[in-house]
Formats: C-alpha cells, sequence, structure tokens
C-alpha cells in the first residue's frame, strides 16, 4: 500500500490494490484540504479571479461514494456516505474499499477509475487546461453541474475537475471529479464543444 506522500509523487497511475479509502482521504487531508488555490481567469466577455477550495465536506462526493451506497443502507444512514458526516465515517471506522464492494460491485467497478486516479488531483489543479462547462453541449446530454472543467489527458484518458461557485461560501468547490477513455476518434465529448478560457494559477495559500 502506498502512503500519501508516495501517491503524491508517482509518475504512473497507482493499481487499485496498492491504494484504499484512508489512503485517499489522508492524500486529500494533506495535499488539497489545507489550501486556498487562486487563479486569474481570461476570458473574452468577462476577465476574472476565483477562489478554489477543497473542503471536508467535498470528498465523499468526488470519489461517488454515495452512488455506491445509497440502494445497500437505509435511508437514514445514507448521511454516513457524504459530506462531512461521510468523511468521519471513514476516519472512524476504518471504511475501505472491501466494504464498498461489498455493497455494491458494479458500481464500485463503474466508479472505480475515479480511485484510481485520484492521485491527479493536485496535478491538474496546478496548471489547468480549462473550458467553461455548459451541459447542454454535450452530446448525448450530461447532468454534470459545473461552471468550469478542468481537465488533463493521461495515458489513453481524460481526468476532468468540475468547479463551481457556492453561492453561500461564496467561492469554488470541487463538483464533480470523472475520468474518459478516449473515443477512437480522439475526441473528449464533455471538452469539445466548449469555450476554452485560460486559467493561471496566481498562487496557492495555507489556511491556518
Amino acid at each position: 500500500m502506498y502512503k500519501a506522500e508516495e501517491l503524491r509523487t508517482l509518475s504512473v497511475k497507482p493499481k487499485i490494490n496498492d491504494i484504499d479509502l484512508n489512503i485517499l482521504q489522508d492524500y486529500y487531508r494533506k495535499f488539497l484540504n489545507p489550501f486556498i488555490y487562486q487563479y486569474d481567469i481570461k476570458d473574452d466577455s468577462n476577465p476574472n479571479s476565483i477562489q478554489l477550495r477543497f473542503d471536508k465536506e467535498n470528498f465523499c462526493h468526488l470519489l461517488g461514494l454515495e452512488s455506491i451506497a445509497k440502494y445497500a443502507v437505509s435511508q437514514k444512514d445514507i448521511h454516513n456516505y457524504k459530506g462531512l458526516d461521510g468523511w468521519h465515517n471513514i476516519q472512524n471506522t476504518s471504511l475501505c474499499f472491501k466494504d464498498l464492494k461489498r455493497m455494491n460491485k458494479s458500481k464500485f467497478k463503474s466508479i472505480k477509475a475515479k480511485f484510481i486516479y485520484f492521485y491527479l488531483i493536485p496535478v491538474l489543479i496546478e496548471n489547468p487546461i480549462a473550458v467553461n462547462f455548459k451541459n447542454e453541449y454535450v452530446d448525448p446530454p450530461t447532468k454534470i453541474d459545473c461552471d468550469i472543467l478542468f481537465y488533463t489527458k493521461d495515458e489513453n484518458a481524460i481526468v476532468h475537475l468540475g468547479i463551481k461557485k457556492d453561492k453561500i461560501l461564496k467561492y469554488y468547490i470541487p463538483k464533480t471529479f470523472f475520468v474518459e477513455k478516449i473515443g477512437e476518434n480522439g475526441i473528449d465529448i464533455y471538452t469539445n464543444n466548449q469555450k476554452k478560457i485560460e486559467v493561471t494559477k496566481k498562487e496557492r495559500i495555507i489556511m491556518l
């Protein structure tokens, strides 16, 4: 099993058996959660600056844990797989991949790429390629909900991180993380028809 620090220095994706939920949580805790990322965005119509934070509440959603658990646990227990309750549940109960597989093997398999490519998020947000995202421009249509989509190519896959401004918090949070194999035509349907924007990381601030 890798440690979080080892995951940060990988140059190739890990095997699923070399990571687990507690390792990804530790990785998030050390390399994403403590920081405020500030970006300058150059867009023809609306140049501006944005702030992005990776709160503990966002972790379970990025990994799709609720989607695995929702048909396997009761409605009153689903809160343990999302938000801050989900974060604490992983920390306090040693919830692991084996448990998730037991809950819903086919769903676990379908989103396994999220776990494998999660280590790339700090790399992705360092020097992002980005588009202003409109879900109606995707064919076939998607329910993905974000304002800006960061993406990068890794081997034969495209790794995506969607961010959205939270109306209450007033800063951007990570809303979606997904990996798609590149099709035979080499086109990524999620970025193909979107408007490209220039995003430059201005600084990374450690939160006290």
